[in-house]
């Protein structure tokens, strides 16, 4: 008996079908959208198990992140997206304490109030022994700077020296902007890496003058006591139980017949209406490089830097150390040699992981340009790390468990023109590949609040580009 198929619809209304590439948080959350707006999704991840960075590992019997360890309160997204998928009742506060920032003289105190957007008020800076009295000075004169140019994208670092002086930004806004970013705050874009501070340059001509919005009550930062990962794992269960596919690599996404067609490693094929591409631009870039090299060859331009995080259980007796007993953690300026990026003192920061056998120290190395740590074996970073530990808080105990996670080319790099760039790839994508979407911290910088947004755009993206089609 002769079999007549049916030809594929007309891409007319919103798709049918949907592709996400990515089963970290940002592709999770774009398919959950989709889900929701009733479309078929299918979540296609390389990796063996959901979750992309939210990732944690055992160590001394204990469970530690080793991705993305905490939400900021203050930003938007993260929070209702935790109460969403009811995971509010499994909320940590983090203890408030002080903020190292290692110095040449020792650990000095991060000034109260000092964020990635520079000082909001002066005499916490003033107290805090971090600059020189030449330095405090100069960042008193900060109200006579000129305004900032709106229209012009610059480098945070060079806005903020040009505000505040070279030391504000060396050994106050390098450890905590560069170290969240792991990258060089002289090459960030304002406009994209700080799109906060930038914002409150357009509208303000001072910093320290501005008229700052109370206090906010309640801890500045909160964690998941069974791990962050418990968030991408409550997001794959909202979706279909068939809607999910690890372990399966994507090795092309090419157009036929007005939709998108998905090849995975496996040699099987999916057609779809549209996609969401969740992954590092540099895989984002190979994938469409058949048939948009222009999008390929800006995707693979954009800059990463490579990250290591050492999960370390000392002796329980290293919490009475003073510098870990009354600090969560301590930054270290780019400015100052060895390999140690940061570390948090997670026994003192987070209640629940404060136990009588172990004291749990997170710490990092890694940064734009500097691949030292991704060249070390594992217990060579490990003693690295320890030493320059010990060296900054006098901790003379040596750890008893170690874990290295390490982050090949994960931390993306938003800077000076990268907006411009971006709009570029996607103007490409438009018209070589319509229909698909980029989404993720490779666009929108690290951070749970910016990749939910992320994916909430890529989401919305591809219901606009459907319904515009009807009209």
């Amino acid at each position: 008996m002769l079999r007549i198929e049916s030809p594929p619809p007309p891409r007319t209304g919103r798709a049918r079908s949907v592709a996400v590439i990515g089963a970290g948080i940002t592709g999770l959350t774009a398919a959950r959208r989709l889900h929701e707006a009733g479309l078929q999704v299918t979540v296609l991840e390389a990796a063996p198990q959901v979750g992309g960075q939210l990732e944690a590992v055992q160590v001394a019997g204990h469970h530690l992140d080793v991705g993305a360890e905490s939400v900021f309160t203050a930003a938007p997204g993260p929070l209702e997206l935790i109460e969403e998928l009811g995971l509010d009742d499994d909320l940590v506060a983090a203890q408030r304490a002080t903020t190292w920032i290692r110095t040449r003289r020792g650990l000095r105190p991060l000034p109260e109030g000092f964020t990635p957007a520079g000082p909001s008020r002066l005499l916490p800076v003033l107290r805090s022994g971090v600059l020189s009295p030449l330095g405090m000075l100069r960042a008193g004169l900060e109200p006579l700077v000129s305004a900032t140019d709106p229209d012009r994208d610059v480098a945070v670092g060079v806005e903020l020296q040009r505000r505040f002086g070279r030391e504000v930004t060396d050994r106050l806004v390098d450890p905590l902007l560069g170290g969240l970013h792991a990258g060089d705050v002289r090459t960030l874009s304002l406009r994209a890496a700080t799109p906060q501070l930038a914002g409150l340059l357009a509208r303000h001509r001072s910093l320290l003058l501005r008229r700052r919005p109370p206090s906010r009550s309640g801890p500045a930062f909160v964690t998941l006591g069974q791990g962050m990962g418990a968030i991408t794992r409550a997001l794959a269960a909202q979706l279909p139980a068939d809607a999910l596919r690890c372990a399966t690599p994507v090795e092309q996404i090419r157009p036929a017949d007005d939709r998108l067609v998905i090849a995975t490693a496996d040699g099987a094929e999916l057609t779809v209406d549209g996609v969401v591409l969740a992954t590092p631009a540099q895989v984002a870039a190979r994938l469409v490089a058949g048939d948009s090299p222009e999008a390929a060859e800006v995707l693979g331009t954009l800059r990463t830097a490579s990250v290591a995080i050492v999960a370390l259980a000392y002796p329980a007796a290293a919490a009475e150390v003073p510098a870990i007993r009354d600090g969560t953690g301590l930054l270290v300026p780019s400015t100052l040699p060895g390999l140690l990026k940061a570390a948090t003192f997670l026994s003192t920061k987070w209640p629940h992981h404060r136990h009588e056998d172990v004291t749990l120290i997170r710490a990092s190395a890694g940064r734009a340009g500097d691949d030292r740590a991704m060249h070390l074996d594992d217990a060579a970073l490990v003693d690295r790390l320890h030493a320059e530990l010990s060296l900054a808080t006098g901790l003379t105990l040596a750890p008893q468990a170690a874990v290295v996670r390490r982050w090949p080319r994960t931390m993306p790099q938003l800077e000076v023109g990268h907006h411009r760039r971006l709009a570029g790839a996607r103007a490409a994508l438009a018209r070589d590949l319509p229909g698909v979407a980029l989404a993720g911290a490779p666009y929108a910088g690290p951070g749970l609040s910016a990749c939910l947004r992320s994916a909430t755009e890529a989401a919305t993206q591809l219901l606009t580009i459907r319904q515009e089609a009807v009209r």
